[in-house]
């Protein structure tokens, strides 16, 4: 299965479309630096955090 960062990169010309000062070789770096499960937990704690910080200011605010 392609990810939408796969198939941008196969397009004719991609890497036109990235600034100046950006290639693929360096998105890559990033893009394979984690797993799918270990992006996903990133997620899962990003949401946690939050809705925790959002319900606090629910019980400040009253």
């Amino acid at each position: 299965m392609m990810t939408p960062y796969d198939k941008r990169k196969s397009l004719p010309g991609a890497e036109t479309c990235l600034k100046p000062d950006l290639s693929f070789a360096m998105l890559d770096e990033v893009a394979y630096a984690l797993s799918a499960n270990q992006v996903a937990d990133h997620l899962q704690k990003a949401r946690r955090k939050l809705f925790h910080t959002i319900r606090e200011q629910n019980l400040k605010s009253g």
